[in-house]
């Protein structure tokens, strides 16, 4: 008897998860302040970081996003050269009026992903994990840091700048 509570339950549980993900989905296709968003999102962003704050940065990172999918390729400042690349697919809701990008593996579904707060314009992208809170996200990072993107122009995407 236990067991066939427990099943109904678990279940019932996940029809209601599938549910508000694909309402998660379909917001972020109807929502005119995320289409717009996603619209903004497009293309190339670049960020300079590394080295906790002492000195200059040592990694220069550039993301790219085509549709729902962002690709980052990070660089050695020092080199120029390419230490790593991976790809991603996302998803844009809201909490409330607050804006949230949640990222997952290629081919994934967004209740694997990980998520942070958001803000975008024509020129700037600000990422900024560790402030959501309860069951519905997972952070990326314990603490609240921003991480600030600036626009990269065609041209400038694969070279490599200090």
């Amino acid at each position: 008897m236990k067991k066939s509570v427990l099943a109904a339950l678990s279940a019932a549980l996940l029809v209601i998860a599938f549910s508000l993900m694909s309402d998660a989905q379909d917001d972020a296709k109807t929502d005119p302040e995320l289409v717009a968003d996603l619209k903004l999102l497009q293309g190339s962003w670049e960020l300079h970081h590394g080295n906790e704050g002492k000195g200059r940065p040592n990694t220069r990172s550039v993301k790219t996003i085509e549709g729902n999918k962002e690709t980052l390729r990070r660089y050695s400042v020092a080199t120029g050269k390419l230490v790593r690349e991976h790809s991603v697919e996302f998803q844009l809701s809201k909490s409330g009026s607050v804006r949230v990008m949640t990222f997952y593996g290629v081919g994934g579904s967004p209740e694997q992903g990980l998520s942070y707060v958001y803000k975008v314009d024509e020129e700037n992208f600000w990422d900024i994990p560790g402030l959501l809170q309860g069951g519905e996200y997972r952070n990326y990072q314990n603490e609240p840091t921003i991480w600030h993107w600036k626009r990269v122009r065609e041209n400038a995407a694969a070279a490599p700048t200090e």
